[in-house]
């Protein structure tokens, strides 16, 4: 297949990282596959993820070139719409799979307004227009400022379904997302594991050291609940002794905070190590005894974070809530989505007086992920789900066309009739989409 495949390429995009991973194995599985960065602008100075393939940005390509150069375009959306920005451009352009990375898009959808110069009106407009009159009441509260929190944004209009409308297949990374991403992508819809590439790291526990370590990595935003574990290790005497590491960008109010909390608990050994670049994250990771990927409330459909301390050989915990929920229970150390300190605390503790059990859950966690979150087999579901995209187009264009005329002449998509018309294509098209 010719394969365009659109991501953000910057060295500070995790989802960079994997595209240059999956679309190498898409190349050197016989595909001719382009990049396409889709950043809103295009900063000469950015450091990229490496890649031997062809490199272009959105805003200096010609669009219209990928309805005729490219049998697929993949387009891989995520919450920032600095990152993501090209994006709308090129869903107009073609028809698109789009790779859902998060399941909470309402970020994207704001800056899609702010640096568009859009208003209130429009805000309110494609939300209403994205799930119904009854959701008005939630996009006044939403941009008045009377539901600030992301969880019941997320919970009302996450805007998942605003993009998923304007793609002709899609991908979701769990399956607690992928009902909405069926309800309005008009083609075939997948789920598969995300693709984590392997990192440095050696596998196996730390070499002998001093204090067991406790270590979280990614961007160090409140809902990382990186408070909740400060509190859970400074109210326990043996939890005391560790050394609890923040390895990612933190924001100086937020490292305030949290220094603050520590100060309040009685922690005295937090080091915030700030970002840092791949070969010290290795390092990091090398370091660590068990990582901590919490999230309250769950916005993305996986977590990079979650995925290397399984493939690093640490015990890794996690919130019982959306993709976390799904991984398998004797792979990951599992507590309530709502982040119970008291719950925490044990099972921090659990970990730190039983090396036996760090060391095995980290091996077998290891060897899953090592079979399941790599670039094969995440390029194989990719070539499945875009040959059926592809085949599904005859049924999606005389769908599209039915529909049309059916909605003109007053019919609505509950009626009865248009269940049996949908059926009935169904089965005239079953051979092509087999």
């Amino acid at each position: 297949m010719r394969i365009c495949w659109v991501t953000p390429l910057s060295l500070r995009s995790s989802i960079g990282r994997v595209s240059a991973g999956v679309t190498r194995e898409l190349a050197a599985r016989g595909h001719a596959v382009q990049i396409l960065r889709c950043e809103d602008q295009d900063d000469a100075a950015e450091a990229l993820h490496a890649t031997a393939l062809p490199v272009h940005h959105w805003r200096s390509y010609d669009l219209s070139r990928l309805r005729t150069e490219f049998d697929v375009v993949v387009v891989n959306i995520g919450d920032n719409y600095l990152f993501h920005g090209g994006v709308f451009a090129i869903l107009d352009a073609a028809p698109c799979l789009g790779i859902f990375h998060d399941f909470y898009l309402y970020n994207l959808f704001s800056g899609w307004l702010y640096y568009n110069g859009l208003d209130y009106r429009r805000h309110d407009a494609e939300i209403v227009a994205t799930y119904g009159p009854e959701a008005e009441t939630h996009a006044v509260a939403v941009r008045s400022g009377q539901m600030p929190d992301m969880g019941e944004i997320a919970r009302h209009v996450p805007m998942t379904e605003w993009l998923a409308a304007r793609c002709e297949a899609a991908l979701a990374h769990a399956n607690f997302y992928a009902a909405r991403l069926e309800a309005a992508c008009p083609g075939p819809v997948e789920v598969t594991p995300l693709c984590c590439p392997d990192r440095a790291t050696p596998p196996g526990p730390p070499k002998a050291k001093g204090p067991l370590t406790v270590t979280t990595v990614g961007v160090m935003n409140p809902n990382k609940r990186v408070a909740d574990v400060i509190r859970a290790l400074g109210g326990s005497e043996t939890l005391k002794a560790c050394v609890y590491r923040l390895v990612g960008p933190i924001l100086d109010e937020e490292r305030a905070r949290l220094e603050a909390v520590a100060a309040e608990v009685g922690f005295e050994n937090l080091v915030i190590e700030g970002p840092v670049d791949d070969k010290t994250l290795d390092q990091r990771l090398d370091e660590a005894d068990i990582i901590c990927a919490l999230r309250k409330p769950v916005l993305e459909g996986a977590s990079g974070s979650a995925c290397e301390g399984m493939l690093s050989g640490r015990p890794t915990i996690v919130p019982r809530a959306g993709f976390y929920g799904e991984l398998p229970d004797d792979l990951v150390f599992k507590i309530d989505g709502e982040i119970v300190i008291d719950e925490l605390r044990a099972v921090l503790e659990r970990l730190v007086g039983d090396q036996t059990l760090r060391r095995e859950t980290g091996k077998v966690a290891r060897a899953w992920a090592l079979k399941t979150l790599n670039a094969a087999r995440y390029a194989e579901t990719i070539e499945r789900l875009a040959e059926v995209q592809i085949t599904s187009r005859p049924l999606l264009a005389v769908g599209r066309r039915i529909g049309g005329e059916l909605n003109a002449m007053g019919l609505s998509a509950g009626d009865p009739a248009a269940s049996r018309i949908g059926a009935t294509l169904q089965k005239l098209f079953a051979p092509l989409e087999g």
